[in-house]
């Protein structure tokens, strides 16, 4: 039963993978959008939703006010989201008076709670906004001047488009090994997957940051809803629904921030995980029976909504290989032998078969992360960023992807079997650029959390399991165990190092 279960769960794992390369082949076949040019320009609002931000708002409102002047400052009206409950308000406050003397329309809106998170934010900020365009941008971007005009006439030349998504770039890339990594992943999301998605038809996320979207389409589609934490992916995917279009947009780059620390990482994956299946939970039933959407576009559609269903089935994995090992299970020499009889005119014949299923466990545990291997060399080809130069952060990003796992199936089973939606826990910003700055010693530092205790304890079965392993020579389940091990040592190492370096305030 272990054997056929595991073999199941990498079934999965290889229609995710082969998705994944799918993708990135397909996203060749993306063609680049051409800017027409516009008689007149709409008015657009700029939404900043922000809750305790002290080291970014500065940064956040300058570049925003540098866009409004470029696109036309009487056009554009700044609506700063200010949820903030420690000095960030104050500071919001003194460079908002300062922007508005200088001729820049920038109000603040305060709301009595937090209730519905950002989205709350969001929606009380629409019920105000009278402008035609919503652009948004979460408090670590940095968003270019000519942000607007190159995005706004995309919507004014379809009725039809609902929202244009533009590519995130990376202020901190090179600040270290942690954010080059996560680079990695994040432009493998952006270069392939939404080009592969958006050039194919089929339905594209708003990001939640570094778009723009059509005001009267939010309100048909019901507005921002705070029944999810995924309000972004929940929303867009809501506008596809009703008939409207997403576009991306490659060539328009966003610079933000990364999380440069593990904890940072965990927090943004797991908020992401948590609510993308609650959205997929929310409205998977109105894809499947959409009459608007091709079979091909709802299997993809169901695909990238569950797509972190992927985490608990990796812990489910690494549980399998660890009760095969302590049953003493001998995944080298296991086999299956049976035979189907055969008749013929010469009389009764059969024919044997033997399976070994642990051999079709490893292959198709082979083939899902070749797969995903692909997908990042894929991002960094296309880039130019020279292979050789970032092996080890692929490499890195395999390991970290499997320690994880824990962490955002904590999450993802919430938002599966919870009936909460759960709280909306930022991902701590800290103005790092580059090299420079840093996140050791200010505030927003996140604590131990229960994620660290589960993965302290696969750090312990998983070295328990390979002694047990040595001492009965089933060599063979080792490599499995090797690889969670690698990445639930690497992920609880980098989780107690950096907790512990960190002599700042903590905030949740």
């Amino acid at each position: 039963m272990l054997l056929v279960v595991s073999v199941l769960i990498s079934v999965i794992f290889v229609l995710y993978g082969l998705n994944t390369f799918y993708l990135t082949v397909r996203s060749r076949r993306y063609k680049q959008v051409r800017l027409l040019p516009i008689s007149a320009r709409p008015t657009v609002a700029i939404h900043l939703p922000i809750y305790n931000e002290f080291y970014v708002v500065g940064r956040l409102l300058a570049s925003c006010a540098r866009v409004a002047e470029r696109y036309g400052s009487d056009l554009v009206r700044i609506y700063v989201l200010d949820d903030s409950t420690d000095d960030t308000g104050p500071e919001v406050d003194r460079l908002v008076s300062e922007y508005v003397s200088r001729g820049i329309r920038m109000s603040v809106i305060r709301r009595s709670s937090r209730a519905g998170f950002k989205a709350g934010a969001l929606q009380a900020a629409l019920a105000e906004t009278g402008e035609k365009y919503v652009a948004v941008f979460d408090a670590d971007f940095v968003p270019p001047e000519d942000f607007l005009e190159r995005t706004v006439p995309v919507l004014e030349s379809d009725p039809t488009i609902g929202f244009v998504q533009a590519r995130w770039g990376h202020l901190d890339r090179d600040h270290s090994f942690i954010t080059k990594t996560i680079a990695i992943g994040i432009d493998a999301h952006f270069l392939l997957e939404q080009k592969g998605r958006n050039g194919n038809g089929y339905l594209m996320n708003f990001n939640g940051s570094a778009g723009v979207l059509r005001a009267s389409a939010i309100a048909d589609a019901g507005g921002w809803a705070p029944d999810t934490l995924a309000e972004d992916l929940d929303l867009s995917y809501r506008l596809q629904l009703r008939g409207y279009r997403g576009v991306y947009l490659n060539d328009v780059e966003v610079p933000g921030e990364l999380p440069p620390t593990i904890t940072g990482l965990k927090r943004q994956q797991g908020r992401w995980a948590r609510g993308s299946l609650q959205t997929a939970k929310k409205l998977v039933p109105s894809v499947n029976s959409s009459k608007r959407l091709s079979l091909r576009q709802k299997m993809e559609a169901m695909i990238h909504l569950t797509y972190y269903l992927v985490h608990p089935l990796m812990v489910a994995s690494f549980l399998l290989a660890v009760g095969a090992d302590f049953l003493s299970v001998d995944v080298i020499n296991y086999a299956i032998n049976f035979s189907v009889p055969l008749f013929s005119g010469a009389g009764p014949l059969t024919l044997s078969f033997t399976l070994v299923p642990w051999l079709i466990f490893s292959v198709l545990v082979v083939v899902s992360t070749v797969a995903v291997l692909l997908y990042c060399i894929e991002a960094i080809r296309v880039q130019k960023l020279g292979l050789m130069k970032n092996v080890r952060q692929i490499l890195l990003l395999v390991i970290i992807g499997y320690g994880i796992s824990i962490s955002n199936s904590v999450q993802a089973l919430g938002g599966i079997f919870s009936r909460q939606t759960g709280s909306f826990s930022r991902t701590p910003k800290y103005a790092i650029e580059r090299t420079g700055g840093t996140w050791s010693g200010k505030k927003y530092q996140l604590p131990f959390n229960r994620a660290a205790g589960l993965e302290a304890g696969a750090v312990a079965l998983s070295v328990a399991a390979l002694v047990y392993a040595w001492v009965t020579s089933n060599y063979g389940i080792m490599p499995i165990l090797v690889v969670y091990l690698a990445g639930y040592s690497c992920v609880l190492y980098l989780t107690v190092v950096q907790t512990l370096a960190s002599s700042g305030s903590r905030d949740a």
